[in-house]
């Protein structure tokens, strides 16, 4: 071997051991305030009287049903039972408190722990008819200014939109000092305004979360009686209001999560008293959305993915890069947007930190799937292939953690795109909103 490739060889292997070893401690680092657990806000000894409390239930639409309980993962399984008008047989098995039918019926649920089996529930539920249209989100027109704080913090990135009780639109976001500092990023910047979207902008109002800890990507739910506003990142913060305007009685209502990197959590109110939170997850090797399930917002169990990223998706970042899940129902249909962002290798997050980021304008790339049920929105591994490896993919914006808002007076939709000054190429810090059309397809696709 000749000296030149001696040294060649001990250069390269130099190199492979540095990337190594960046990898390897930016993975060990990040995973630092992630813990990881099963029970999350329900204590394993109060899981039988939840149980007993919830028993089993139901939620159906166009070609679906669906049943819902609280599990006990690591003591019991479940096996699912329909009655074909002689007998119980059997319908299929879940691990967790979930499970997703194509036909309805009578439905029995039943606990098996190796030693006997015990009846959660029995219920009957039917799939609605038809097969809601897929269609294709685009912005339908110029980006226009919406909001930016001036007292409280100087930019807004992941953000939620609600009106409260007085019927005033309010915007609740990420905001720090700077150009974006995550680190520094520990209260939420209020906007407020009479219409949506307003003339001339929302006004600020005083920040709320600041409590000294992280307060990421708001979101907004209401049981009929009260308000509750929850954040993240890596456990779930909860406070309550009564109008939408002021909140108290902060706490943690899930402080482990199933998979590492929970945050950016979305609530969205399924059926009357059942809510799914959709959040930014990260399993061994690819980027994922998890889906937790409650009854009551109060108590939360992992369930499902939501969606699944495997082998040929384009960005699977040691910190998960399917970031900022929204969902909305349109025209009958589900779409899960999700802003796919951070590339993939542990640079990509050492560069977040010196705020350099080489692909730019995947930083506003946000993908949406479509889905007839608002639980399973399929596997997604990347967009070469087309519909052979993003068969759930409805579309994209160019846009940052955007929200989509129906407005519930005039029936159009909006818009937004937000983020740090230094990454965003499509605002300087505001949040800005557009027109957002829903342009169908031919016909219905398989979801």
């Amino acid at each position: 071997m000749s000296g030149f490739a001696l040294w060649l060889g001990v250069l390269l292997a130099g190199l492979l051991v540095l990337v190594s070893a960046v990898e390897i401690g930016v993975r060990v680092v990040a995973r630092r305030p992630c813990r990881i657990g099963f029970y999350g806000s329900v204590a394993r000894e109060q899981v039988r009287d939840l149980q007993d409390r919830v028993g089993v239930r139901t939620n159906s639409g166009p070609g679906w049903v669906h049943l819902g309980w609280v599990a006990d993962p690591e003591r019991e399984g479940y096996l699912v039972e329909t009655w074909d008008g002689s007998q119980w047989i059997e319908a299929g098995r879940s691990r967790y408190g979930s499970f997703l039918a194509r036909t309805g019926g009578r439905f029995r649920v039943m606990a098996t722990d190796g030693l006997g089996r015990r009846r959660i529930g029995e219920v009957a539920c039917e799939p609605g008819h038809g097969s809601p249209p897929v269609c294709i989100p685009r912005v339908a027109g110029p980006w226009r200014h919406l909001f930016r704080p001036a007292v409280h913090g100087n930019y807004v990135n992941d953000h939620c939109i609600f009106r409260d009780t007085r019927g005033n639109w309010r915007l609740v976001g990420i905001t720090g000092s700077g150009n974006g500092d995550l680190d520094s990023e520990r209260r939420l910047t209020v906007g407020v305004s009479e219409a949506f979207p307003p003339v001339d902008g929302m006004r600020e109002e005083p920040a709320v979360a600041d409590f000294g800890e992280l307060a990421w990507a708001p979101c907004e739910a209401d049981d009929g009686t009260d308000r509750w506003l929850f954040w993240s990142p890596h456990v779930l913060h909860r406070m309550r209001s009564p109008d939408g305007i002021t909140w108290t009685d902060h706490e943690v209502v899930l402080s482990e999560s199933v998979h590492p990197f929970f945050r950016d959590p979305a609530i969205v109110e399924v059926a009357p008293g059942q809510w799914l939170l959709y959040c930014t997850a990260r399993g061994r090797w690819f980027s994922r959305v998890d889906l937790y399930q409650s009854f009551d917002l109060r108590y939360w169990q992992y369930i499902r993915g939501a969606l699944s990223t495997g082998w040929g998706s384009e960005r699977n970042s040691s910190f998960a890069s399917t970031e900022s899940p929204t969902v909305v129902r349109q025209g009958g249909r589900w779409y899960l947007a999700v802003t796919y962002t951070n590339g993939t290798s542990g640079f990509s997050g050492l560069l977040l930190t010196a705020h350099l980021m080489p692909d730019r304008a995947s930083y506003n790339d946000t993908l949406l799937f479509h889905s007839d049920n608002p639980y399973d929105f399929g596997h997604y591994a990347g967009r070469r292939r087309g519909s052979r490896s993003a068969p759930t993919l409805a579309g994209s914006l160019e846009a940052h953690c955007p929200e989509l808002v129906e407005h519930p007076d005039t029936g159009e939709w909006w818009v937004t795109t937000a983020g740090w000054p230094w990454a965003a190429t499509l605002t300087s810090g505001e949040v800005a909103v557009a027109p957002l059309a829903w342009d169908a397809q031919a016909g219905p696709e398989s979801a």
